[in-house]
């Protein structure tokens, strides 16, 4: 089957309604097996037997255009580092909402992503996607799962790896955790910029992005799913991040975020700059009371010409 082929077959259950769809079934047939939100260790299948999903997405130049503007970015040459993961988001989510997958995916929460990004890829271009999972582990609040996406570009070489870190809340694997007093993410940093959030940031970045989880959405929503209102999407902090850090958002390079406590919308986030880091740009993202939002660092061109795309 041809890459326009298999794009077309998954065009429909890849958009934010089939997603919605496939969380929506997953979630029922937890329930039927009598799944919660997290499985202790004994339950966890090995990564190897969750079978990998692949797709395929094209760089379209106007929904490209509309990320970068939603993320307060500037024109870039080739596709920005977070719409490359936005393009891997419907393919990843196919895999979690698959029979093998025991996490329920309404209510995890993202703690980490951990981006290689190898490549300039072509606005324009069609890409290869295949999302798998690396590993479960165990954390103090629950079971955490790691989810790989690889983009290959139109050229059959791996274009950009990112690595993401979730959290399904619930009784733990054995896990431990510093549960200490937090150093203050305002030391040994000078504040670059400042960004009025308002309450819409979540609905724009999701009409973008594809990620169209009700947390973002309203707040009425997101206090149904336990939330004490709606928060900014994680990937949104971090792919306005990147731009800071970058400057060219599409330029080859290593980055990765941290998250920590959510930005509640509407918001106003402090971008400090860390004086002195070992990396070429590390940023933290602090909310007006000196919570730490998001923990950002960035190293420009990995260098590398990339891996051919496995067969």
């Amino acid at each position: 089957m041809g890459l326009g082929e298999r794009m077309r077959q998954h065009r429909g259950e890849s958009g934010p309604a089939g997603t919605l769809a496939r969380v929506a079934r997953q979630e029922a047939r937890r329930r039927v097996r009598g799944l919660g939100g997290s499985s202790g260790s004994a339950q966890l299948p090995e990564p190897s037997r969750i079978r990998p999903v692949q797709g395929g997405a094209r760089v379209d130049a106007r929904r490209h255009a509309a990320f970068v503007a939603a993320v307060a970015g500037e024109a870039t040459p080739h596709a920005h580092g977070g719409f490359l993961h936005a393009l891997t988001f419907p393919v990843s989510m196919r895999l979690m909402t698959s029979g093998r997958f025991p996490l329920g995916v309404l209510g995890l929460v993202h703690l980490r992503n951990s981006v290689r990004h190898l490549r300039p890829v072509e606005i324009g271009s069609s890409v290869r996607i295949r999302s798998s999972v690396v590993e479960f582990g165990s954390h103090r609040r629950g079971t955490t799962v790691t989810i790989l996406a690889e983009v290959w570009d139109d050229a059959g070489k791996l274009a950009f790896r990112d690595e993401s870190l979730y959290l399904a809340l619930g009784k733990s694997g054995g896990g431990g955790g510093d549960r200490g007093e937090r150093p203050d993410p305002r030391d040994g940093a000078r504040r670059i910029a400042r960004w009025r959030l308002p309450a819409s940031t979540g609905r724009a970045y999701a009409a973008v992005s594809g990620d169209i989880n009700p947390i973002h959405l309203s707040t009425p929503s997101a206090k149904a799913l336990g939330m004490k209102g709606m928060i900014a999407h994680g990937m949104y902090a971090a792919s306005r991040a990147l731009g800071v850090a970058a400057g060219d958002a599409s330029a080859p390079g290593t980055w990765s975020v941290e998250f920590g406590a959510p930005i509640r919308l509407p918001a106003e986030v402090s971008i400090w700059r860390v004086l002195g880091a070992e990396v070429a740009m590390s940023l933290r993202g602090v909310s007006r009371s000196g919570r730490q939002h998001f923990a950002f660092e960035h190293m420009p061109d990995v260098g590398g010409d990339g891996e051919p795309e496995p067969g």
